[in-house]
């Protein structure tokens, strides 16, 4: 019972991470306080990580638990960074590493079949755009796309979590 009402709100983590991805998308980076808001992001994105993970631990198997590893390292670093035990230039190294554990997950995930393939979707083509949009210039509109993408599927996948009824019964 406890796992389970942990799943759920770490599904309703999901959901408030993907919000506030979506919303960070839009915020200039020289914003004040902006660090603040990418901490929040990100240790929303830690326990809504974990909790998808649990929605599915069972299904997901090797490839699954090798995205997960690869997600809680990556945004580890993120979070080192928001409070500056890490210098700023980790900033590509983490995303990068969580974005691959996210794919690597997404993989885990459509074999799991408890996620609907668009929140898939929507993971796979948030990680392809964000590294054109982050290193191609003028195509910065794809860093903005990748997080609004990001931010719906892992909401998304969020929701799935929080409103699976029978699904979660097994836990």
């Amino acid at each position: 019972m406890l796992r389970k009402s942990l799943i759920r709100l770490f599904g309703l983590a999901a959901i408030v991470a993907g919000i506030l991805r979506g919303i960070a998308s839009f915020v200039p980076g020289t914003t004040p306080r902006v660090m603040l808001l990418y901490l929040v992001t990100d240790v929303f994105l830690l326990f809504g990580s974990i909790g998808l993970y649990w929605f599915e631990l069972e299904e997901v198997g090797l490839a699954g638990t090798l995205g997960f590893a690869l997600q809680i390292a990556g945004i580890l670093m993120l979070i080192g960074r928001d409070v500056a035990i890490f210098g700023a230039s980790l900033y590509p190294i983490g995303a990068l590493i969580f974005a691959a554990g996210l794919d690597v997950l997404a993989v885990g995930s459509w074999k799991a079949k408890k996620f609907p393939r668009w929140i898939l979707l929507l993971w796979i083509i948030s990680t392809i755009a964000v590294p054109i949009g982050y290193f191609a210039g003028g195509l910065s509109v794809l860093f903005v796309l990748s997080g609004i993408l990001f931010g719906f599927g892992f909401a998304g996948a969020g929701i799935t979590v929080l409103f699976s009824g029978s699904t979660l019964d097994h836990s």
